[in-house]
């Protein structure tokens, strides 16, 4: 990604390993504001590590991490919200409950989707 300058904005649809460590890896290189959007949960977890805390090896805290500080500390901003549209004409996100947001540079880091095939047994 080219340099982003301090007086732009990017957003990340996305609060999982990928857009968290984009965001990072911006924040260190850049000044710029720095939006993380994400309807699946407020916070950033490991999400590899929820089967240790369904077996009951690990508590859900255990697998945060980043403290609710680290957020502002390294001025990323969340907004628990799903996005309805993306009107890439306007940069514009148009959000189901929240104001609209505007971005100069988006980034989509919504993770995979399963791939499925003809095999027996599998659903």
């Amino acid at each position: 990604m080219n340099q982003i300058k301090a007086q732009e904005h990017l957003v990340i649809i996305g609060n999982g390993i990928a857009g968290v460590t984009l965001a990072q890896r911006v924040r260190k290189r850049s000044a710029c504001r720095i939006t993380i959007v994400s309807a699946e949960s407020q916070l950033h977890f490991s999400r590899t590590a929820l089967m240790y805390v369904y077996m009951g090896h690990m508590r859900f805290q255990d697998i945060v991490p980043y403290a609710d500080w680290y957020w502002q500390e390294q001025k990323i901003k969340l907004v628990h919200d799903y996005v309805e549209r993306v009107e890439t004409s306007h940069k514009k996100l148009v959000l189901r409950n929240g104001p609209p947001l505007h971005y100069d540079k988006l980034v989509l880091a919504t993770g995979s989707s399963a791939a499925y095939y003809d095999w027996p047994g599998q659903t």
